[in-house]
């Protein structure tokens, strides 16, 4: 038997959680001396009081614990629930860390104000290519690299092995949504010889056109992040008396890592025109 101090100790649950627990009849010491009204648990108990935790780690009320300890979840069942709740805090994690993210970029972005410069901002033309690609929309970054993945799977039985073609994206929403991504992935396949994707199969291959006149800046990191390129493009373009003229891409300079996205290279990719055909 322990003390409710020790037990505490040994439990890693405050000594006053335990007394409000035992107030409640949610979970009571195996003994409580008549007099004194010293309380005492066993190890026994340990296993009763985990689940309490889980329980209401997981978000339920102590009186919705309280009934479903009257036939208590067996440990698969409590495992199941733990992880379903690891991967809500997971993504509330990874959330909150490009928040963070966000955050630094625009007071990067606030401290450049007026200094800015756009010496790295080139504009050129850019050839057509023939494009292996797959096109979805969907609501985040996140699930956007995903697309990634699936364009690689489905281009395997389609392209030669070690295929080296460049990868590149498509912006085709003419206004920014971070939650309406409308994304397409692509390979530039003219060096190789593909095959042609079966009608069952999600991708399509097509002609990407030439632009004319292609504003273009290099971005480090993901495409979150991209606020001061993109302010940089915006500057390069009202000084020269240009406009944005359809949609934008991002060519991977290398490979990306899945693993190290954040460390992807790509050239930003904007169609221009003279601003004047607005009027």
């Amino acid at each position: 038997m322990f003390r409710i101090g020790d037990f505490s100790r040994i439990a890693r649950v405050s000594a006053r959680l335990l007394r409000f627990y035992d107030e409640l009849g949610l979970f009571r010491p195996a003994h409580a001396h008549p007099q004194t009204g010293y309380r005492s648990y066993t190890m026994a108990q340990l296993g009763e009081l985990n689940r309490i935790t889980v329980l209401k780690e997981l978000g339920f009320s102590l009186e919705q614990i309280g009934e479903m300890l009257k036939s208590p979840p067996d440990a698969a069942e409590l495992r199941n629930l733990l992880q379903l709740r690891r991967n809500d805090v997971e993504r509330t994690l990874a959330l909150e860390a490009q928040r963070l993210r966000n955050i630094d970029t625009r007071i990067a972005q606030i401290e450049c104000e007026g200094t800015l410069s756009v010496d790295d901002v080139v504009e050129r033309p850019e050839p057509a290519h023939r494009l292996l690609s797959l096109r979805r929309t969907v609501d985040s970054f996140a699930e956007a690299r995903a697309l990634i993945g699936v364009l690689r799977e489905h281009s395997r039985a389609l392209l030669p092995r070690s295929h080296g073609c460049p990868l590149v994206v498509i912006a085709h929403a003419s206004q920014f949504e971070a939650d309406e991504l409308d994304a397409e992935f692509g390979y530039c396949v003219e060096t190789v010889s593909p095959i042609a994707p079966p009608k069952s199969s999600p991708l399509q291959l097509r002609e990407l056109p030439a632009v004319a006149r292609m504003a273009v800046c290099v971005r480090v990191g993901l495409p979150e992040d991209a606020h001061l390129v993109t302010a940089k493009i915006g500057r390069f373009l009202a000084a020269n008396g240009d406009a944005l003229d359809g949609p934008s891409r991002e060519a991977f300079l290398q490979a990306p890592d899945p693993q190290r996205m954040h460390e992807s290279v790509v050239e930003m990719q904007f169609p221009v025109r003279r601003a004047e055909a607005d009027r």
